[in-house]
């Protein structure tokens, strides 16, 4: 194909150099509501680092004409569009920023909304671009990926699985998400039925689409641009453990509370915290850390503005402290093994891979409190297995596939679902 394929993307990115063009405010009372729940309205922290690093690749290539649609909270402007390195952004203001849908939205279709709105303005810019293809990354974020449904068959489209929620309805503890993950899980169904492609690596999530939602799915083995740079410097320890994550509601207390079991026998160790909360989920937080005595042992640094900054953060601590009680491996965890933080973390399905070629980290059973714990204790005594262990997540993190290799994959997937839908040419096998 000599002309460059025009890809439009679906998704929900942010970054410091998108920030520059567009800016985020909403009207007073919303403002004060957000205030007092401790939440911004202003767009002014870092989202889908995935998207981030995937731009970057695609920004160095002349075969993709790229186009970036995103809903945006709180946008002064109805849309902003611009250009940056040869990237198209189509940003338009989510139907939920204004007090009467938000309102809305919050009481009655929280767990219902179709999101019309914001499907009717992407399916005029659909419509006025005429992208060759749609890759819609994450189908889990109903704002944006119920547009999925309203592509016209003549332009195919991929669906990125970022997390496959309706897996998770019976197996989240928070009543809240178990609601929300049955929402947005019957929400993934629809676009899976719809869409003639997925995107993902995962055996896992392809064996449950299958097996319990669609028996023609067809995958193509497309991941995320995850790769973290490996990072073999050794800066100035302030921590002993670190919890990270962009919402603390995955996981924070059973950190926490393996944590306190181990400062039993070592009280002076130190516990920093990365991550946003809510009002509520921090009060109980401070009562699992009042009952334990570990004022003086954890930190909160609350969401960080930018992917650097956590990154930055973490690295002032010996050993990342990561339950957690998914399938996949979160990318926390590969960060801190890219960073040469020597992490904990749970046995799922996936994790114990990281110990194939070696041992790279500690595992132990998801919410057993009291074995993380042992493992951290492992570490405090044992700096030669802290080193080794080190040492191996470095090995392991080097050879991972680059975001460069990942995005090359991207276009081979792009411009073989274009020669399939218009020249019924089959996907060729590598991709399958």
């Amino acid at each position: 194909m000599e002309n460059k394929i025009k890809v439009l993307w679906l998704c929900s990115v942010s970054n410091a150099e998108m920030r520059e063009h567009y800016r985020t405010k909403a009207g007073p009372f919303l403002s004060w509501i957000y205030k007092n729940y401790k939440h911004t309205t202003t767009d002014d922290k870092d989202h889908a680092i995935w998207d981030t690093n995937a731009i970057k690749e695609i920004e160095k290539l002349d075969g993709i004409e790229l186009h970036v649609v995103c809903p945006k909270r709180f946008l002064t402007k109805k849309t902003v569009n611009f250009e940056m390195n040869g990237v198209h952004y189509h940003l338009f203001r989510d139907q939920n920023s204004s007090l009467l849908p938000w309102l809305y939205s919050q009481k009655i279709s929280k767990f219902s909304s179709e999101f019309h709105f914001n499907r009717k303005r992407i399916k005029h810019i659909v419509k006025e671009i005429n992208p060759d293809i749609v890759h819609v990354i994450g189908a889990e974020n109903p704002q944006y990926s119920l547009a999925a449904l309203d592509i016209p068959d003549t332009i195919p489209v991929i669906v990125q699985l970022q997390a496959l929620l309706c897996r998770l309805e019976n197996v989240t503890r928070i009543p809240f998400e178990r609601k929300d993950y049955h929402y947005k899980g019957e929400i993934e169904k629809r676009i899976f039925k719809k869409v003639p492609f997925i995107g993902t690596v995962s055996d896992i999530f392809k064996s449950y689409i299958k097996d319990n939602i669609e028996t023609d799915a067809v995958f193509l083995k497309l991941g995320l641009a995850l790769t973290e740079p490996v990072y073999r410097k050794i800066d100035k320890k302030e921590y002993d453990f670190v919890y990270f994550s962009g919402n603390l509601s995955k996981g924070a207390d059973l950190a926490i509370k393996s944590f306190a079991i181990a400062h039993k026998q070592y009280p002076d160790i130190t516990l920093d915290v990365i991550g946003g909360y809510t009002n509520e989920l921090k009060t109980t937080l401070d009562s699992i850390i009042k009952d334990n005595c570990l004022e003086n042992n954890v930190f909160f640094e609350g969401f960080m503005p930018t992917h650097d900054d956590v990154i930055k953060q973490i690295r002032k601590a010996k050993y990342a402290l990561l339950p957690i009680t998914m399938d996949f491996i979160p990318g926390t965890v590969k960060e801190a093994m890219a960073n040469g933080i020597v992490v904990v973390t749970s046995i799922t399905e996936k994790t114990p891979s990281l110990n194939e070629k070696r041992k790279s980290v500690l595992l132990s059973p998801v919410c057993d409190c009291e074995a993380m714990a042992n493992d951290m204790i492992k570490l405090l005594e044992n700096p030669d297995l802290a080193e080794k262990l080190r040492e191996n997540a470095w090995l392991v993190a080097e050879e991972r596939n680059s975001n460069q290799k990942v995005v090359q994959k991207w276009i081979m997937a792009y411009t073989a679902c274009v020669a399939n839908s218009r020249d019924k040419m089959p996907i060729p096998q590598e991709l399958l």
